[in-house]
């Protein structure tokens, strides 16, 4: 079991706790920032009592008893406690999605579509070998997928997925794994990084990538080479006026 933690929104699990004031308190092994379950701290309960009355007298109120809640406690957030849909660790788990979703982008599917609308993807026309996973990324997120709570490794394939242009494939991999545990807050935050980190890789449409200087070179001979026969050319036309004239 875990929970999470609402200062830094980890899912911390839920190992050592402490009763106070009559409610669990947890501390997050990350940020320390406690979480609590229980009548709020706030508020101090107080219930009339009554003592018993005399026979024929009226019922005399009793001031009640002075207890441990103070008004003035600070406020603890609320424990929010976390038991995520467990996702076997085999290939079909970690790679393929799971009934109604596009099988393209994995968004929600309607039973009786025939397209995805926001992929546009046309069910019947879907090939798997068109969205290839490589080896590498495919064996880290098996890795990552028997620790999945480190952050550290998430953060790790992202940039490998960076490295080797397979950002795209590394966000089908976490809204695959949401497809199959909807509450996964940590799937959920990795695919809202990848989706972050996507806006910062972007692509030159102008020059072929990895060969920026070379086509820049290239393209100066050839501009420089162009203006050589146009002059050329001009000169020669120069000089066949000059004879024309001549001749007359």
């Amino acid at each position: 079991m875990k929970f999470q933690c609402d200062a830094c929104e980890r899912l911390v699990p839920l190992e050592t706790y402490r009763t106070e004031a009559g409610g669990l308190v947890v501390t997050c092994g990350r940020c320390g920032v406690d979480s609590r379950v229980g009548p709020p701290a706030t508020t101090a309960p107080r219930t009339e009592v009554r003592a018993a009355p005399a026979a024929g007298s009226a019922p005399v109120p009793v001031e009640p008893p002075s207890d441990s809640w103070s008004a003035s406690a600070p406020v603890t957030p609320a424990l929010r406690v976390v038991r995520s849909e467990s996702v076997p660790l085999t290939d079909d788990a970690l790679f393929e999605p799971p009934p109604g979703v596009c099988p393209k982008c994995v968004a929600p599917r309607r039973e009786e579509a025939l397209s995805c609308p926001q992929c546009g993807l046309v069910y019947v026309n879907y090939q798997p070998e068109e969205h290839p996973l490589s080896d590498v990324l495919a064996d880290a997120w098996r890795k990552l997928a028997a620790r999945w709570e480190d952050w550290d490794a998430h953060d790790r394939l992202m940039t490998l997925a960076v490295g080797r242009g397979e950002l795209a494939m590394a966000g089908r991999l976490y809204r695959i794994r949401l497809a199959r545990a909807s509450d996964d807050a940590v799937a959920r935050r990795g695919r809202d990084e990848v989706v972050r980190r996507a806006t910062l890789v972007v692509p030159s449409s102008v020059e072929p990538a990895g060969t920026p200087s070379v086509f820049r070179r290239l393209k100066t001979v050839a501009v420089g080479v162009g203006f050589i026969v146009v002059l050329v050319l001009a000169v020669l036309v120069f000089q066949h006026l000059r004879t024309l004239s001549a001749g007359y």
